[in-house]
């Protein structure tokens, strides 16, 4: 259990990783490229770019791909010394974009850092805001103007499809998949109102459930015309306090997620979410999506079709939200690796149970496949 000296150093560690120091009225830096949209106060909302005065290589700031090999406090870090400028829009201003949005927009476009300069109307608080789905990110405040510094290098593909008015944005979501632009950007570039037909100013936490959903979809459509794996596969990775076990079943696709929360006296908090083939489904939530997705991404790329469960044990180590991207990342980096092969289902969870306590679990996926005896046993 946790002293109160070291609850007091932890809370030191994190306000000393902001080391941007006060800022006045005018704010000069570079966005990684990054924007934020707030939900509180919906459809009327703050939203802006996200802006660092560090001369490090500013792109990393908001680049998950690249943070597995960091350490928890260093992504703390990183984020904390970005600033939100914040100013007021309608979620509907997308449509007829004010100078502040169309500016914000901008930079959401570029692949690489762009120089700017804010002036806020008062001077930001120095404090550090922390989310389950969104990263970390540092002080915020309103602003009343934007200028832009650098002319940002905006690809060609984003740039088409941002000026087609004609395409859906599920569908401009998934070109820009296939074209190889991160899901961060694309979730960026739904959220400040850049995709689709009629547009809308996404906040950023509901933007990156959207596109693992859209993107995630448009891959499940495919894997369920893919011939299934031949034989069960368990895949592991681990950081920051989380560990996943991931086991492909050779079976058409259904989905199971649990997640073992470890609390500091040692209880054990269980979630259970399940997905069918047919699409039915439990309450689902981001977390659910951001492991989805990653899991579906892999079988896309191989060209194989499985059911799917994940096993995701949080130690009370982690009690610092990263967001959602630390579950997509973990996952991507478990099938870089090669899996361990089984007989059957009884037999990997056997494995599992040699690094994780699963005695309790008690689950849809696993009474499903376990015991449940289809039609094609017989």
């Amino acid at each position: 259990m946790k002293t109160k000296e070291n609850k007091k150093s932890r809370k030191e560690l994190l306000l000393n990783s902001v080391k941007i120091g006060k800022i006045g009225s005018n704010f000069f830096g570079a966005t990684p490229p990054s924007a934020f949209v707030g939900r509180i106060g919906y459809p009327n909302i703050f939203a802006g770019p996200l802006i660092s005065p560090l001369i490090d290589d500013r792109k990393i700031f908001d680049t998950p791909e690249s943070w597995l090999v960091l350490k928890q406090e260093d992504i703390v870090e990183i984020r904390s010394n970005l600033v939100r400028s914040n100013f007021r829009l309608k979620v509907t201003d997308a449509m007829d974009p004010t100078r502040l949005l169309l500016e914000t927009q901008e930079l959401a476009m570029s692949e690489l850092p762009v120089d700017v300069e804010v002036k806020f109307i008062k001077s930001p608080k120095m404090e550090i805001n922390f989310d389950k789905i969104t990263a970390p990110m540092g002080p915020s405040g309103i602003i009343s103007d934007i200028e832009i510094l650098d002319s940002p290098k905006v690809p060609k593909k984003i740039d088409s499809l941002v000026y087609d008015v004609d395409i859906k944005a599920s569908e401009a979501a998934i070109e820009l998949y296939r074209y190889g632009v991160s899901p961060y950007q694309i979730s960026r570039l739904l959220s400040v109102g850049l995709l689709g037909r009629k547009r809308l100013i996404v906040p950023t936490r509901w933007s990156i459930t959207a596109i693992d959903t859209i993107i995630g979809n448009a891959m499940l459509k495919r894997m369920k015309t893919y011939p299934e794996i031949d034989e069960v596969n368990l895949f592991i990775s681990e950081g920051f306090g989380n560990h996943f076990e991931i086991i492909l079943l050779p079976n058409r696709y259904s989905f199971g997620w649990t997640e073992l929360w470890i609390t500091e006296n040692g209880k054990v908090e269980i979630g259970d979410l399940y997905e069918n083939y047919d699409g039915k489904s439990s309450s689902m939530d981001g977390g659910y999506f951001a492991a989805r997705f990653s899991t579906l991404e892999y079988l896309d790329n191989i060209k194989k079709q499985a059911s799917i469960y994940i096993i995701r044990e949080v130690q009370p180590t982690y009690d610092i939200p990263l967001g959602s991207w630390l579950i997509r990342e973990l996952v991507r980096d478990a099938f870089r690796h090669d899996s361990l092969k089984f007989e059957s289902l009884a037999e990997a969870l056997k494995s599992v149970a040699t690094r994780i306590d699963i005695a309790r679990i008690n689950t849809i996926f696993l009474n499903k496949h376990l015991f449940q005896r289809t039609i094609f046993d017989f």
